[in-house]
């Protein structure tokens, strides 16, 4: 994703799209928005006297040592201790660092090795005057025609009012204390050979960015693409070919000791806990990021393949089905989790963040001892399993981590529920043990209600997911999962194509369930039951082109336009659904063993054989292109 953000107005308005929950609000240190807290005095000083999240954006890790200095990841910057005791910024675009030219499809200038020599140096005579008058000749307001506005951005990024809130204000520090975020320029502006309309300048902290589309200029989230380099998590494919012997990319580890992958690259570095969320503070990823069902359980000549199949779309997540039967099925307590954790240690291997499904009940736990999708006779048998599962691959595991759990799989139809009638608050007994024995288990896990399916069915086969919605609210579902799930396949209309106009089109199914955009009708559920602080993930999506099965057959379409609404699904979603749309994973990376016969083999991306189909090829193009960020 493009990580850009605006200086003044945007991010302001971003916050407000967010509001805090009251215990949140009640502590200013914290934010909802990432999970994580400025605990240390002299950062949250100096947050609040250099402009707050419009000048570093959010805290996107815990406080930690890096490199022997206390230290504290912002989406823009990073805030370290310096020996004196007082906060700074360290110089990420200093050579071993972030020496990058291009990110995410952006290309900037190199640094200019004479405008480097140029720089006036700290000692030197008149220091103040001579590097405020160095920025004012190298860092121009108009380049080629264009009002870049570089240097009215570096001036004016801090005001009085922030810098100097008891009202005593020292006009002439303004410019220093500028200088203190950006550094000096060390190249000239530079147009992106891919868009004309971009146009970039480099400083010794940041890279700036104008947009004349907007026309805006704005600050690249520099120090999250560095947050990535280390982790590995949503790093852009150029990036990664630019940082490959970086003594710096993919050392995060939360499995080991310091969490230093390479502590010998790293020296006086602990990185214990630092990029995950406060525990109990409701997971946020990115607005999308990307999955897909993959069948690995029981596969192990097809794992590797699948996964890279996975990987190969840019895909960063993939939800997989672990059978609660499979794993606790010999009796109460007797668990066999050697297929499993094979499943996880190769999902580690591969990059790629687990999402859990835990259903599909073994005999024992039902007197009637059906072989059918249901709930246990006692609840507390699945939230017992649920604990000890969690905690097997938990943020600490040395096999691996399964970083979300998805409590069950439509329960809203008798299919998955044992043979019953739905029942929201039979469900909603069920969850509740569950979530809270994942929380003990792992106060950071990301714990996800079962996705209903879309229906306007209301009898004793069925309920509609808004019905069913609004039910597990009235029976007491709040505050008992971090994300609402939900199912989102697309039928026949278009991915843009609102409910309302679906329920108008017979052709199209006329009910609003049959729309691609249901999800967001829930979604205004979740706003109306005051919970519009969690994010929604989409656990299931796609376009079907079943020629065989009636039920499915009659919204069936090509495979070149289910590539091409997928795509346009994705880029629906990032352009007017953030920031509260989560993971969306596409249904599905075919399992090795389905034939045409399986309905589900018509709506896959790939075959069970491993070749591809236009889906995946348009979804990898679209990633690759910068067409989904």
């Amino acid at each position: 994703m493009r990580r850009f953000i605006p200086l003044l107005a945007c991010l302001a308005l971003l916050v407000a799209l967010l509001p805090a929950p009251a215990s949140a609000q009640q502590d200013p240190r914290f934010f909802l928005q990432t999970g994580f807290r400025i605990s240390n005095d002299r950062f949250f000083e100096f947050f609040n006297l250099r402009g707050g999240i419009n000048t570093f954006g959010f805290p996107v890790s815990r406080t930690v040592t890096f490199l022997g200095f206390t230290t504290q990841f912002f989406q823009r910057a990073i805030m370290q201790l310096g020996p004196d005791g007082n906060a700074r910024l360290l110089n990420l675009l200093d050579p071993g660092l972030m020496p990058v030219t291009q990110v995410n499809l952006s290309t900037f200038p190199a640094p200019d090795p004479g405008l480097v020599a140029a720089t006036p140096r700290v000692g030197e005579p008149d220091y103040e005057t001579a590097i405020i008058d160095f920025v004012r000749q190298n860092a121009p307001d108009e380049f080629d025609g264009q009002p870049v506005n570089f240097l009215q951005t570096f001036l004016s990024t801090i005001t009085c009012e922030v810098a100097f809130p008891s009202g005593d204000c020292a006009e002439g520090l303004l410019p220093l204390l500028a200088l203190e975020l950006w550094g000096a320029p060390t190249s000239g502006p530079g147009v992106d050979p891919r868009n004309p309309n971009f146009i970039y300048q480099r400083f010794q902290r940041g890279i700036m960015h104008f947009d004349a589309t907007c026309p805006c200029t704005q600050g690249i989230l520099l120090a999250d693409y560095f947050k990535s380099v280390l982790t590995g998590r949503n790093l852009p494919l150029d990036l990664a070919a630019q940082v490959q012997g970086s003594p710096f990319f993919q050392q995060y580890n939360h499995a080991l000791p310091i969490a230093v992958a390479r502590p010998g690259e790293l020296p006086a570095t602990n990185l214990v806990n630092a990029f995950e969320p406060i525990p109990g503070v409701p997971f946020r990823t990115a607005s999308p990021e990307y999955g897909a069902a993959v069948f690995l359980f029981n596969q192990p000549a097809t794992t590797a393949r699948d996964l890279g199949l996975l990987t190969g779309a840019h895909f960063q997540w993939a939800q997989v089905r672990f059978q609660w039967r499979d794993l606790e099925g010999a009796g109460k307590g007797q668990f066999t989790f050697d297929e499993a954790d094979r499943v996880v240690r190769a999902a580690r291997a591969a990059g790629v963040r687990l999402v859990a499904r835990l259903d599909l009940q073994p005999l024992w736990s039902r007197a009637d001892r059906t072989p059918a999708n249901g709930p246990p006779d006692n609840p507390q048998d699945y939230a017992d399993f649920v604990r000890v599962f969690v905690q097997r691959y938990s943020l600490d595991s040395s096999i691996g981590r399964v970083d979300a759990v998805q409590l069950w799989n439509e329960p809203n139809i008798t299919r998955e529920w044992g043979g019953q009638p739905p029942n929201p608050a039979q469900y909603v007994a069920l969850l509740k043990p569950a979530f809270l024995a994942a929380r003990q288990a792992d106060p950071t896990v990301t714990v996800i209600s079962a996705p209903a399916t879309p229906t306007g069915v209301f009898d004793n086969t069925a309920t509609p997911d808004d019905i069913w919605t609004n039910a597990l609210y009235d029976n007491g579902a709040m505050g008992f999962f971090d994300v609402l799930g939900a199912h989102a396949p697309g039928y026949k209309a278009a991915p843009e194509t609102s409910p309302e106009q679906v329920a108008a089109d017979p052709s199209l199914g006329g009910h609003p369930s049959f729309a691609f955009r249901r999800f967001e009708q829930l979604r205004r559920i979740m706003e109306a039951r005051g919970d519009a602080d969690r994010q929604l993930w989409i656990l299931e999506f796609g376009w079907t082109s079943d020629p065989i099965h009636p039920d499915f057959s009659w919204f069936r379409v090509s495979e070149e336009t289910k590539a091409d609404f997928l795509v346009r699904a994705l880029r629906f979603a990032h352009d007017n659904d953030a920031p509260w749309i989560g993971v969306m994973v596409v249904w599905n990376i075919a399992a090795p063993f389905w034939t045409q016969q399986n309905e589900e083999f018509w709506w896959s991306i790939t075959n069970p054989d491993g070749t591809l189909r236009p889906a995946h090829n348009a979804i990898k193009g679209a990633r690759e292109n910068g067409v989904l960020p």
